[in-house]
Parts: structure tokens; sequence; C-alpha cells
């Protein structure tokens, strides 16, 4: 131990023993973060460096937003992540306790923890570590994970995971989340909030917006029709309209149309690959065989999507000429026979 470490004492003594016992590549990390720190105001802005040796990353600004009558906290990392607290997501869903270890534990919970993806669970279980302006250290979450939980609630709710009492009351709040601001409205919000928007680059926004608006439009596109559903009702002598248990009235679509179009639209791909492919990239996730995104939303686009949408146009057109379900399949299987002498799903 060098002379001036054995003469440490009090709070110096205790930043000793912390050090060494960090290893030499933490202590490596730590040492370059200072180096970066020192040279540059700006990545001195985005860390902060704790006595026991860990790096977090630092807001430069935080402020406060109000969303349908909801104050919640929220921050500008030195990185340039938009994050709120902790607690506001708890706030924010209307939670009785506005702890952040109530989101936590209401995430994960039986009936809505199912209906998250994997990918969704693993940032709920792991908050950012930040330092704010004025306190030592909080934890939160990059503001679109807020965006992403509604639109998971709503859903969990849409197709039925058995949502519990309490849960239930969650669905209204996800709603109005969803419904209050866009992912880029979160950020536009919070950049304003904070006074960001005033050093922010004049092309970031703009970016921002061309990203969300393509992967919204990716998400949410029809590849199935509606007059897709009305034939197939027409075929097996169903009704085009049904209502839900909330009184709504919506397009029939009961589950043996998801079996017709496995095995008519997406079998037929690339004579089965194409769906075995999906089968295993987006499993069933309960025993009334829910999946977590639709099979479409995998597909690539430009070739995938062309040919799943020609495919989709070739059994409406078989559809549209049949009168019945048996006449269907028979022209169908004219018209495909390779697929066709695949075993017949239906029967």
């Amino acid at each position: 131990m060098e002379k001036d470490d054995r003469e440490a004492t009090g709070r110096a003594r205790g930043g000793v023993a912390r050090r060494e016992k960090l290893s030499a590549e933490r202590r490596s990390e730590i040492a370059k973060a200072a180096a970066a720190a020192r040279h540059s105001p700006r990545a001195a802005a985005a860390i902060q460096v704790t006595q026991d040796g860990v790096v977090l990353p630092s807001a430069t600004h935080q402020g406060q937003i109000d969303i349908g009558g909801l104050t919640l906290d929220c921050y500008v990392l030195g990185d340039g992540r938009r994050v709120f607290h902790k607690r506001g997501m708890a706030k924010a869903l209307g939670l009785k306790s506005d702890g952040g270890n109530a989101f936590m534990k209401t995430m994960q919970g039986k009936g809505l923890g199912s209906a998250l993806s994997e990918k969704l669970r693993e940032k709920i279980n792991n908050p950012i570590n930040f330092k704010p302006l004025v306190q030592d250290l909080a934890h939160g979450y990059e503001a679109d994970i807020l965006v992403e939980v509604a639109r998971a609630i709503i859903a969990a709710d849409g197709i039925g995971t058995g949502l519990k009492t309490a849960q239930k009351r969650l669905v209204a709040q996800a709603q109005i989340l969803s419904h209050a601001f866009a992912k880029i409205g979160v950020v536009a919000l919070i950049d304003e909030a904070t006074g960001y928007q005033q050093i922010r680059d004049p092309q970031a926004l703009r970016l921002l917006v061309q990203q969300y608006v393509a992967e919204e439009m990716r998400e949410w596109e029809k590849q199935f029709p509606d007059s897709y559903y009305d034939d197939l009702n027409r075929l097996y002598g169903s009704k085009k309209l049904t209502q839900t248990h909330s009184g709504s009235v919506i397009q029939n679509r009961p589950q043996h149309f998801a079996k017709f179009t496995r095995t008519y639209v997406y079998h037929p791909l690339e004579n089965g690959a194409v769906l075995e492919e999906l089968d295993r990239i987006n499993p069933k996730i309960d025993a009334k065989g829910n999946r977590r995104s639709r099979f479409h939303q995998h597909l690539k686009l430009g070739y995938g999507i062309e040919k799943l949408k020609r495919q989709v146009q070739e059994v409406q057109t078989l559809m549209g000429v049949s009168d019945t379900v048996p006449q269907f399949k028979k022209l169908f299987g004219k018209r495909f026979p390779q697929a066709g002498q695949q075993g017949d799903l239906l029967d």
C-alpha cells in the first residue's frame, strides 16, 4: 500500500478499502471514464462515479410533465436517453402505491406478466440506475417503455389472457396513456419540460418521427382485409358480426378461421418451410393457442410480405367463386396440388 493510503483516515480510508475490493478491470473502466470526463465537458455530464466505484449515467436536465392530471418526474441523461422515474411508472398506471416496486410487481403478476414480450419483461426487470441533479441515486425507465407497457396491457385485455380484477383496472388507464401520447410525443414533452429542446440537434426530432412512423406502420398494417373474413363467414354460414362481453360489435373471426389461414395461406409458402420457421420464432404462449404477435409481423418487408399478399389474393379469389367450404377445398387442391396433399387441419 502506498504512503498516502497508509495515512488515509475516515472517509478517505473507506474509499481506499472500496477501491481495493474492485477488480483490475473495474478500476480500469472507472479510470477511463474519469479521463474522458476530464477532457470532455459532455462526457463529464454523462457520468457519475460513486464512492463504491459504480459508474452511473447522470441527468443533465430534469423537469415534470402533466399527463391526464398526473405529474411525472422526467429526466434527460447525458447520453441522450429520456427517462421516467420508477415511481412515475406506477403513478402513471394509477396503482394504489406509487412506489417503483409496486410497478415491477404488477408487471410480473399472473395474467399480465405472460402477455408481455420477453424483451419488454427484461427492460422492466432492469431499471436504469442514474444520478439526478438533486439526488444521489434514482431508478427509472426509458420513456417509451411506458408506451410499450400501456399497449401491452390493452393487448392482454383484448386477447383474453385472464387478467385479474386489479389488473383490469389498469386497462382504462393504459388506454388513456396510449391516446395521450405516442412515442415521439413522450420525447417531445420531456424535451420541453426539461428545456432540452433548446440544445437538441434540429434534425433529431425529425429523424425520430421517421423512425417511429415507419415502426408503427409496419406493426399495424393490415395484411388480411376485412373482405377476407367476410368471405370466410359466408362460406361457413356464420354471422359477419359478433358482440364482445363489453357490448362492442366487431367482425366475427372465430378460432377456426385461424386454422383455415394457417392451412391455406401460410402453409403453401415455400411448401411449409415458412410456417415451420414462424412457429419456431413466434410460438404459442398459452393453452388457448395465443401468440405474442401476428405471423405477418415477422415477415420481411418486400419479398416476404409480397409473397403473403399474393397468397391471400389467391385464396380470396378461390373463396369468391366457391359456395361452400368443400367446394373451396376442391378448387384449392387443383390450384395448389402440392399444398393440397398435406393433411387438412380442418378435418
